[in-house]
């Protein structure tokens, strides 16, 4: 087998590595950025991630008294043919006009847009309660 053949084949293994490492820190980035703007209260900002945005005068002023104090992701799961990404998330949060620190479970589905690029949430923004 020639050397240049051996060579050829390293750098293409090296290249498709890179592509789904890529793939994985765009996934990356639109989670963390998600993640922050509900740990920062930006309902609006929030709100872009998803492929149904729902109106302003429903649901995102309601949100806007909680304080989250915390978003921690439990489970996530992935399936690559469909491009699906199945999370589990524990958010902590205050409620409007409270001191006690309250919890909630979150089911989140994203899914890969392949029009825009990006990964979108299908599920509703938490309801904190």
């Amino acid at each position: 087998m020639p050397k240049n053949f051996r060579a050829l084949a390293l750098v293409m293994a090296s290249l498709a590595g890179c592509s789904h490492d890529i793939g994985l820190m765009r996934q990356d980035e639109i989670l963390t950025g998600y993640e922050s703007a509900i740990r920062w209260g930006l309902w609006e900002k929030a709100a872009s991630y998803q492929v149904r945005r729902p109106r302003p005068e429903q649901r995102l002023d309601h949100l806007k008294g909680y304080k989250v104090t915390g978003y921690q992701v439990r489970y996530r799961h992935s399936e690559e043919p469909s491009a699906l990404l199945f999370q589990t998330v524990e958010i902590r949060y205050l409620r409007p006009d409270e001191l006690t620190e309250r919890s909630m479970v979150e089911e989140e589905m994203w899914r890969y847009d392949d029009d825009k690029e990006r990964w979108m949430l299908e599920t509703d923004l938490p309801e904190p309660k």
